[in-house]
């Protein structure tokens, strides 16, 4: 199995938007029938140059909600996804499907809507059937002004979600049951709670009821508080170390800019 994650940015929030210590990119997910951008925030189509990826196989393009670091750059993503844009006949050449909230829409041109193939308005509990995955919007409890949801893929073999920005809440454990892979927004170390997303210690009861337990568990989207301008030293090993020594999870790697990692080698 080739399928696989990329990277194109560890971190999330206004500081790593403003310093870029890590990068606020989003993540590629490719698999052997399709390739995704998962939250294109602000660099994005930077870092798939800087990291040697293609945009132009990209034909998924997913913004999970309407905060900077998740979409700034899906207008330029879109764009970047193809070589032509017109046919023999002037016509706009459409490719590709947007599956997003509906107040995120109002920041997507009408020229790049016009350049997709279908504009899939989602939420939480939402069923999408693309090629060969079942794409499944998770629930998220996140900023009461806008539209969210988290996204879980169910594929041959395998199943993967993407948390995006939550805080915990109850059912937050039994929309991963049966998952093989979450790729999870961890903001802050330790108890330094936030009203919008997760810390560590909050987390980790939640994770352990989990059923089965994961095989793998991605961490990303860190703070300023994780590893930035107000942290001292680069937290991230030690909460790492933490879950590690606190749930029953198979596999913890932490996200760094550029890192690509198999499934395969997650499952």
């Amino acid at each position: 199995m080739d399928d696989e994650i990329i990277i194109l940015g560890s971190g999330g929030g206004r500081h790593h938007i403003r310093t870029q210590k890590r990068a606020t990119g989003g993540i590629i997910f490719k698999t052997n029938e399709f390739q995704a951008h998962i939250d294109p925030g602000p660099g994005a189509i930077v870092r798939i140059n800087q990291y040697g990826e293609d945009p132009t196989k990209t034909d998924v393009f997913i913004v999970t909600h309407v905060h900077i670091d998740h979409f700034n750059d899906i207008n330029v993503i879109i764009e970047a996804s193809r070589n032509d844009f017109y046919d023999k006949d002037r016509n706009i050449i459409q490719k590709g499907t947007l599956i997003t909230t509906s107040d995120t829409l109002q920041y997507v041109s009408n020229y790049h809507k016009n350049m997709l193939e279908k504009v899939v308005c989602f939420k939480a509990g939402d069923i999408y059937h693309y090629k060969n995955a079942i794409i499944i919007g998770t629930r998220v409890l996140h900023d009461p002004k806008v539209e969210g949801f988290g996204i879980r893929f169910e594929l041959d073999g395998y199943s993967i979600a993407f948390s995006s920005d939550t805080m915990v809440f109850d059912g937050f454990s039994e929309q991963f049951s049966k998952l093989n892979i979450l790729v999870l927004n961890l903001l802050r170390p330790d108890s330094i709670t936030c009203k919008r997303h997760l810390c560590t210690d909050e987390v980790i009861p939640f994770l352990n009821k989990i059923e089965p337990p994961l095989d793998s568990l991605i961490l990303t989207h860190f703070g300023s508080f994780m590893d930035g301008s107000r942290s001292s030293i680069n937290n991230v090993p030690s909460q790492v170390q933490k879950l590690k020594e606190n749930t029953i999870i198979k596999k913890i790697i932490p996200a760094e800019d550029g890192l690509k990692i198999k499934i395969d080698d997650l499952l």
